[in-house]
Protein backbone atom coordinates (compact mmCIF):
# COMPACT_ATOMS: atom_id res chain seq x y z
CA UNK A 1 0.00 0.00 0.00
CA UNK A 2 3.16 2.35 1.13
CA UNK A 3 4.63 1.55 -2.63
CA UNK A 4 1.57 2.10 -4.14
CA UNK A 5 0.91 5.72 -2.79
CA UNK A 6 4.73 6.51 -2.99
CA UNK A 7 4.55 5.44 -7.17
CA UNK A 8 1.37 7.39 -7.47
CA UNK A 9 2.57 10.51 -5.50
CA UNK A 10 5.71 10.53 -7.82
CA UNK A 11 3.55 10.37 -10.71
CA UNK A 12 0.65 13.20 -9.69
CA UNK A 13 4.50 15.53 -9.15
CA UNK A 14 5.63 14.72 -12.58
CA UNK A 15 2.38 15.27 -14.13
CA UNK A 16 1.58 18.27 -12.34
CA UNK A 17 4.64 19.88 -12.09
CA UNK A 18 4.87 21.41 -15.82
CA UNK A 19 1.67 22.67 -15.80
CA UNK A 20 2.22 24.49 -12.72
CA UNK A 21 5.72 26.32 -13.13
CA UNK A 22 5.28 26.72 -17.12
CA UNK A 23 1.54 27.82 -17.33
CA UNK A 24 -0.03 28.39 -20.68
CA UNK A 25 -1.85 25.55 -22.31
CA UNK A 26 -0.66 22.94 -20.34
CA UNK A 27 -2.11 24.62 -17.31
CA UNK A 28 -5.19 25.01 -18.72
CA UNK A 29 -5.74 21.40 -19.67
CA UNK A 30 -4.96 20.63 -16.26
CA UNK A 31 -7.71 22.81 -15.01
CA UNK A 32 -10.04 21.22 -17.75
CA UNK A 33 -9.22 17.80 -16.54
CA UNK A 34 -9.96 18.43 -13.04
CA UNK A 35 -13.42 20.51 -13.93
CA UNK A 36 -13.99 17.07 -15.56
CA UNK A 37 -12.58 14.71 -12.89
CA UNK A 38 -14.20 16.69 -10.54
CA UNK A 39 -17.23 16.33 -11.71
CA UNK A 40 -18.00 13.04 -12.27
CA UNK A 41 -16.30 12.45 -8.55
CA UNK A 42 -18.93 14.53 -7.26
CA UNK A 43 -21.70 13.09 -8.72
CA UNK A 44 -21.21 9.62 -8.57
CA UNK A 45 -21.40 10.01 -4.76
CA UNK A 46 -24.82 10.54 -4.82
CA UNK A 47 -27.25 7.34 -4.90
CA UNK A 48 -29.35 7.91 -8.06
CA UNK A 49 -25.95 8.92 -10.48
CA UNK A 50 -26.73 5.87 -12.83
CA UNK A 51 -30.03 7.05 -13.41
CA UNK A 52 -29.50 10.62 -14.69
CA UNK A 53 -25.77 10.50 -15.52
CA UNK A 54 -26.21 12.30 -18.97
CA UNK A 55 -26.05 15.44 -16.48
CA UNK A 56 -22.63 14.94 -16.28
CA UNK A 57 -22.39 16.62 -19.65
CA UNK A 58 -24.50 19.32 -18.64
CA UNK A 59 -22.65 20.34 -15.33
CA UNK A 60 -19.33 20.57 -17.14
CA UNK A 61 -20.54 22.38 -20.48
CA UNK A 62 -22.42 24.73 -18.00
CA UNK A 63 -18.82 25.46 -16.28
CA UNK A 64 -16.80 25.58 -19.37
CA UNK A 65 -19.95 28.29 -20.53
CA UNK A 66 -19.47 30.88 -17.09
CA UNK A 67 -15.81 30.93 -18.27
CA UNK A 68 -16.15 31.42 -21.69
CA UNK A 69 -19.41 33.35 -22.39
CA UNK A 70 -19.35 37.84 -23.21
CA UNK A 71 -19.58 39.15 -18.70
CA UNK A 72 -23.02 40.31 -20.03
CA UNK A 73 -24.03 36.91 -20.78
CA UNK A 74 -22.78 35.20 -17.59
CA UNK A 75 -25.96 36.19 -15.53
CA UNK A 76 -27.91 34.74 -17.99
CA UNK A 77 -26.15 31.40 -18.18
CA UNK A 78 -25.66 30.95 -14.32
CA UNK A 79 -29.72 31.31 -13.70
CA UNK A 80 -30.60 29.40 -16.63
CA UNK A 81 -28.34 26.48 -15.53
CA UNK A 82 -29.63 27.01 -11.75
CA UNK A 83 -33.55 26.70 -13.25
CA UNK A 84 -33.07 23.94 -15.38
CA UNK A 85 -31.19 21.77 -12.41
CA UNK A 86 -33.67 23.06 -9.60
CA UNK A 87 -37.09 22.26 -12.15
CA UNK A 88 -35.61 18.78 -13.26
CA UNK A 89 -37.26 16.91 -9.93
CA UNK A 90 -40.56 17.69 -11.34
CA UNK A 91 -40.01 15.89 -14.40
CA UNK A 92 -38.05 13.48 -13.41
CA UNK A 93 -38.89 10.91 -10.70
CA UNK A 94 -35.35 9.65 -9.85
CA UNK A 95 -33.56 12.99 -9.90
CA UNK A 96 -34.31 14.04 -6.34
CA UNK A 97 -33.99 17.76 -4.75
CA UNK A 98 -30.93 16.47 -2.52
CA UNK A 99 -29.56 15.82 -6.61
CA UNK A 100 -30.68 19.13 -7.79
CA UNK A 101 -29.05 21.18 -5.03
CA UNK A 102 -25.65 19.40 -5.24
CA UNK A 103 -25.92 20.30 -9.12
CA UNK A 104 -26.07 23.19 -8.25
CA UNK A 105 -23.30 23.94 -6.03
CA UNK A 106 -20.85 21.75 -7.93
CA UNK A 107 -21.75 24.18 -10.69
CA UNK A 108 -21.46 27.48 -8.80
CA UNK A 109 -18.42 25.94 -6.84
CA UNK A 110 -16.31 25.40 -10.01
CA UNK A 111 -17.36 27.85 -12.56
CA UNK A 112 -15.88 29.97 -9.68
CA UNK A 113 -12.86 28.10 -9.71
CA UNK A 114 -12.48 27.47 -13.43
CA UNK A 115 -13.06 31.56 -13.76
CA UNK A 116 -10.26 32.22 -11.13
CA UNK A 117 -8.02 29.48 -13.48
CA UNK A 118 -7.92 31.98 -16.37
CA UNK A 119 -7.31 34.78 -14.26
CA UNK A 120 -4.84 33.12 -12.92
CA UNK A 121 -2.91 31.83 -16.57
CA UNK A 122 -2.74 35.41 -17.31
CA UNK A 123 0.05 35.31 -14.59
CA UNK A 124 0.72 31.84 -13.37
CA UNK A 125 3.29 32.93 -10.48
CA UNK A 126 0.60 33.39 -8.29
CA UNK A 127 -0.12 29.85 -8.64
CA UNK A 128 3.52 29.23 -7.11
CA UNK A 129 2.43 31.14 -4.62
CA UNK A 130 -1.02 29.59 -3.76
CA UNK A 131 0.76 26.21 -4.09
CA UNK A 132 3.39 26.33 -1.81
CA UNK A 133 1.13 28.19 0.91
CA UNK A 134 -1.41 25.55 0.40
CA UNK A 135 0.64 22.57 0.28
CA UNK A 136 3.21 24.03 3.27
CA UNK A 137 0.00 23.96 5.55
CA UNK A 138 -0.80 20.68 4.98
CA UNK A 139 2.25 19.35 5.53
CA UNK A 140 2.93 21.55 8.60
CA UNK A 141 -0.80 20.59 10.06
CA UNK A 142 0.57 17.00 9.96
CA UNK A 143 3.48 17.09 11.35
CA UNK A 144 2.82 18.98 14.06
CA UNK A 145 -0.66 17.95 14.74
CA UNK A 146 0.95 13.79 14.86
CA UNK A 147 3.62 15.49 17.55
CA UNK A 148 1.51 18.03 19.64
CA UNK A 149 -2.25 17.43 18.34
CA UNK A 150 -4.04 17.12 21.91
CA UNK A 151 -7.11 19.47 20.84
CA UNK A 152 -9.60 18.25 18.20
CA UNK A 153 -10.72 20.49 16.22
CA UNK A 154 -13.91 18.89 15.03
CA UNK A 155 -13.97 15.58 15.57
CA UNK A 156 -17.47 14.88 14.20
CA UNK A 157 -16.12 15.69 10.40
CA UNK A 158 -12.43 15.06 10.75
CA UNK A 159 -11.31 13.42 14.04
CA UNK A 160 -7.42 13.43 13.51
CA UNK A 161 -7.67 17.05 12.79
CA UNK A 162 -6.45 18.87 15.70
CA UNK A 163 -5.86 23.29 16.65
CA UNK A 164 -2.40 22.25 17.40
CA UNK A 165 -1.92 21.19 13.62
CA UNK A 166 -4.13 23.86 12.63
CA UNK A 167 -2.17 27.23 14.39
CA UNK A 168 1.25 24.94 13.11
CA UNK A 169 -0.18 24.59 9.63
CA UNK A 170 -1.06 28.44 9.32
CA UNK A 171 2.26 29.36 10.27
CA UNK A 172 4.35 26.81 8.47
CA UNK A 173 2.23 27.23 5.00
CA UNK A 174 2.89 31.34 5.97
CA UNK A 175 6.76 31.07 6.40
CA UNK A 176 7.31 28.58 3.19
CA UNK A 177 5.14 30.77 1.18
CA UNK A 178 6.39 33.74 1.84
CA UNK A 179 10.06 32.47 1.74
CA UNK A 180 9.87 30.71 -1.63
CA UNK A 181 7.68 33.81 -3.34
CA UNK A 182 9.95 36.31 -2.39
CA UNK A 183 12.19 35.29 -5.40
CA UNK A 184 10.26 36.42 -7.39
CA UNK A 185 7.29 38.43 -6.29
CA UNK A 186 8.88 41.25 -7.93
CA UNK A 187 6.77 39.96 -10.75
CA UNK A 188 3.43 40.43 -9.10
CA UNK A 189 1.12 42.34 -7.26
CA UNK A 190 2.90 42.10 -3.85
CA UNK A 191 0.01 43.21 -1.70
CA UNK A 192 -1.74 40.44 -3.34
CA UNK A 193 1.21 38.02 -3.43
CA UNK A 194 1.48 38.67 1.03
CA UNK A 195 -2.23 38.01 1.13
CA UNK A 196 -2.10 34.97 -0.65
CA UNK A 197 0.53 33.92 2.00
CA UNK A 198 -1.33 34.53 4.87
CA UNK A 199 -4.76 33.53 3.38
CA UNK A 200 -4.34 30.35 1.82
CA UNK A 201 -2.93 28.59 4.87
CA UNK A 202 -5.98 29.11 7.06
CA UNK A 203 -8.09 28.48 3.71
CA UNK A 204 -6.58 25.13 2.95
CA UNK A 205 -7.50 24.00 6.21
CA UNK A 206 -11.29 25.05 5.79
CA UNK A 207 -11.43 23.46 2.28
CA UNK A 208 -10.22 20.32 3.33
CA UNK A 209 -12.74 20.15 6.29
CA UNK A 210 -15.37 21.38 3.78
CA UNK A 211 -15.01 18.36 1.95
CA UNK A 212 -14.80 16.14 4.94
CA UNK A 213 -17.73 17.12 5.51
CA UNK A 214 -18.68 16.37 1.98
CA UNK A 215 -17.54 12.43 2.37
CA UNK A 216 -18.88 12.22 6.12
CA UNK A 217 -22.35 12.69 4.86
CA UNK A 218 -22.16 10.33 2.32
CA UNK A 219 -20.53 7.62 4.27
CA UNK A 220 -17.42 7.46 2.26
CA UNK A 221 -13.61 7.68 3.04
CA UNK A 222 -12.20 8.66 -0.26
CA UNK A 223 -13.99 10.46 -3.55
CA UNK A 224 -12.81 7.84 -6.21
CA UNK A 225 -10.08 5.53 -6.56
CA UNK A 226 -8.54 7.27 -9.95
CA UNK A 227 -5.09 8.27 -8.09
CA UNK A 228 -4.09 4.74 -6.32
CA UNK A 229 -3.35 5.12 -2.69
CA UNK A 230 -4.24 8.67 -2.33
CA UNK A 231 -7.80 8.30 -3.49
CA UNK A 232 -9.76 11.20 -6.00
CA UNK A 233 -8.54 14.14 -7.83
CA UNK A 234 -10.96 16.34 -5.63
CA UNK A 235 -9.24 14.41 -2.43
CA UNK A 236 -5.83 15.91 -3.86
CA UNK A 237 -7.00 19.62 -4.85
CA UNK A 238 -9.65 20.17 -2.11
CA UNK A 239 -7.37 22.93 -0.40
CA UNK A 240 -6.16 24.25 -3.56
CA UNK A 241 -9.49 24.24 -5.05
CA UNK A 242 -11.06 26.79 -2.07
CA UNK A 243 -7.53 29.00 -2.53
CA UNK A 244 -7.75 29.52 -6.00
CA UNK A 245 -11.44 31.29 -4.90
CA UNK A 246 -9.16 33.02 -2.23
CA UNK A 247 -7.18 34.06 -5.57
CA UNK A 248 -10.32 35.11 -7.27
CA UNK A 249 -11.40 37.37 -4.71
CA UNK A 250 -8.45 39.25 -4.35
CA UNK A 251 -8.05 39.23 -8.60
CA UNK A 252 -11.29 41.27 -8.48
CA UNK A 253 -10.36 43.67 -5.44
CA UNK A 254 -7.13 44.54 -6.11
CA UNK A 255 -5.80 43.53 -10.10
CA UNK A 256 -8.69 44.36 -12.05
Amino acid sequence: MMKTRILTAILIILVVAFPVFYGSWPLELLALFIVCAGAWEWMRILPGFSNWSWLLVVAIGGVLGARFVPGSWLFVLVACVVLFLWGLPVFMERFSIVDANSLVVFFVLFSLFYISMGEIIANHMYLWTIVFATYGSDTGAYFIGRAFGRHKMNPRISPKKSWEGFFGGVVSGAIISIALSSLYWSNLNVTVNVLLCLLCPVFAELGDLCFSAIKRHFGIKDFSNLLPGHGGVLDRVDSLLINILVFGVLFHIFLI
